[in-house]
């Protein structure tokens, strides 16, 4: 065997971007660590403007790193903050932690403790969208769509004015068979998938059908913004224009944008878009 050959056969492996926790803007307030669960995972960090009058809008957060990393301070949204919404970033428990669908479950534990503490915050939850971006926004989306799944744990008074998904996963069965074309483990028994599954992804296409929002586009949903790097090493960027494609077929708003990923990381144009179409799904 060649070394080239080696190199090619040799497993993709990528640990995340070095991306730093961001500051938290001047003239916000942070409460953190609020417990829906007894996993130290689950809790959530809520964050509202200081002198704004609420009840606030509220955009409800979930952090990527391919359900295997980062944490619930990992927000990638901060400048929300400053157009006067309310942010929440909710934690869930890892792939190592417990196996699907303890993510989903996480993500509407937490959905719905924050609904019935909503007065507490002066959030309006007649005023939220879901977001998420990696395995976030597969998890926000999961959330919005899946709620005939009862052991999701979904939130039956749970409205969202909209989702927004920044390169997610939306269709995993299409997901690892990319794999060849991406860095990361997405098929392995140690693979996110695979510790979430208990065996290897290809073994269970039940539970790959169950665990992706595609499977769930039906009539009747809430607006989305999903947005994609077209040279995303990770997740394949289809990955977001299939989804969008099922979701339009199906009568959903939908805006879609496949940038570089250059752009999205440091350029305005990401940010912008975003904070454009939150404004939109949270008006009056």
């Amino acid at each position: 065997m060649t070394q080239s050959d080696q190199q090619h056969s040799a497993p993709r492996q990528h640990n995340g971007t070095p991306i730093p926790l961001p500051e938290v803007p001047k003239g916000v307030r942070v409460i953190r660590d609020v417990s829906f669960g007894p996993h130290e995972r689950q809790a959530y960090d809520v964050y509202i403007p200081e002198g704004a009058t609420g009840p606030l809008p509220v955009v409800v957060f979930f952090h990527p790193g391919a359900w295997s990393r980062r944490d619930k301070q990992a927000v990638r949204l901060m400048f929300a903050l400053e157009q006067g919404f309310a942010l929440v970033s909710i934690g869930y428990r890892l792939a190592q932690h417990a196996q699907f669908p303890a993510q989903v479950q996480d993500a509407n534990d937490g959905i719905r403790h924050l609904i019935e503490h909503a007065k507490e915050y002066q959030i309006d939850v007649d005023r939220m969208v879901l977001t998420g971006t990696s395995a976030g926004a597969h998890l926000a989306s999961l959330a919005c769509l899946a709620t005939s799944e009862a052991d999701f744990h979904p939130v039956p008074e749970l409205k969202p004015r909209g989702v927004v998904g920044i390169y997610g996963a939306y269709n995993l069965a299409d997901m690892i068979a990319d794999q060849d074309a991406m860095e990361i483990d997405h098929t392995s028994i140690d693979s996110p998938l695979g510790k979430m599954f208990g065996e290897p992804p290809a073994q269970r296409p039940d539970l790959l059908k169950k665990i992706s929002p595609s499977s769930y586009v039906r009539s009747g949903l809430p607006p989305m913004l999903l947005m994609h790097g077209h040279e995303d090493i990770v997740l394949p960027w289809r990955q977001t224009t299939n989804f969008a494609e099922l979701l339009i077929d199906a009568g959903t708003e939908v805006t879609v944008k496949v940038v570089p990923v250059w752009v999205t990381v440091q350029k305005p144009l990401g940010p912008l878009l975003y904070q454009m179409k939150l404004s939109l799904l949270l008006s009056e």
